[in-house]
């Protein structure tokens, strides 16, 4: 497991590795499965195909590769299926919907939160609209100061969560390699450490970079990136959602409120 992954992930990955245990165990409380049912269950070609597709993709999230979110997805898919057949064939619950209507949620909710630690730092990231549009673009030039060198790589970043950050750049940075990125965003300077986590190439998709997981930071600094991922979205809505409703005026000036008006940091 890579060091900077969270323990959340962590346990995760273990659960998959485990799956035709703990799902069945999970499937037979919620729907009161009796244990003579659950062998048949564990032998059956559907269940086992469905736990070896969640054991290798557990695997990948233990190990962090590329591809272990896609088949994270069709393991959820399959399972809220499978979920689904185990339910009217086996469960003797009388309240079965409730509990498929529950575990769905469940699902749900598993992906978004998957999805927040993993999508900007380790996957291609949105090229949101003050990104690409001129005219609004919001500049967030970085600094990649490198461990091991005292080198330091300048960039720009086009994505930025929590979790971590999507950095442009022209120099080539390696997998796993230990950086710390300095920006300043909305008048206010950002210095958190990291782990260079996924590189690409520019292509006609998207631009050369590389994916920054953040490691443990400071209450200050989280608190900074909350507040700062909390005011892209109000301008990414706004665009989204005013954009053709005011005078072009009226837009520019709501904009450019938006940009300078000072965050507002949570109260410790």
């Amino acid at each position: 497991m890579k060091k900077h992954t969270s323990r959340f992930l962590k346990l995760l990955a273990l659960c998959f590795m485990a799956y035709p245990v703990t799902y069945l165990v999970a499937a037979a409380l919620l729907y009161d499965i009796p244990a003579s049912s659950c062998l048949s269950i564990l032998l059956s070609p559907g269940f086992q195909l469905l736990s070896l597709v969640s054991v290798i993709a557990g695997y990948g999230l233990w190990e962090m590769l590329r591809w272990s979110w896609y088949l994270f997805l069709v393991s959820l898919v399959a399972s809220a299926y499978f979920a689904a057949i185990l339910a009217l064939d086996y469960g003797e619950s009388h309240h079965r919907a409730l509990a498929y209507f529950l575990s769905i949620l469940g699902l749900v909710a598993l992906a978004i939160r998957v999805s927040r630690e993993l999508k900007v730092p380790y996957f291609l990231p949105s090229i949101r609209w003050w990104e690409s549009n001129p005219r609004y673009k919001l500049s967030a030039q970085a600094n990649l100061s490198r461990t091991e060198g005292n080198e330091t790589v300048p960039g720009e970043i086009l994505d930025l969560s929590l979790g971590g950050c999507f950095v442009k750049l022209r120099s080539n940075l390696k997998l796993n390699e230990s950086v710390r990125v300095d920006f300043t965003l909305f008048g206010q300077a950002v210095q958190a450490e990291g782990l260079v986590v996924w590189t690409t190439e520019s292509a006609v998709t998207h631009p050369k970079g590389v994916g920054i997981k953040f490691s443990s930071l400071p209450k200050p600094q989280r608190k900074l990136l909350k507040a700062m991922t909390r005011r892209l979205k109000q301008i990414s809505r706004l665009y989204r959602r005013s954009r053709y409703l005011m005078s072009q005026e009226e837009f520019s000036a709501r904009i450019e409120e938006l940009r300078t008006t000072p965050l507002k940091l949570e109260a410790p």
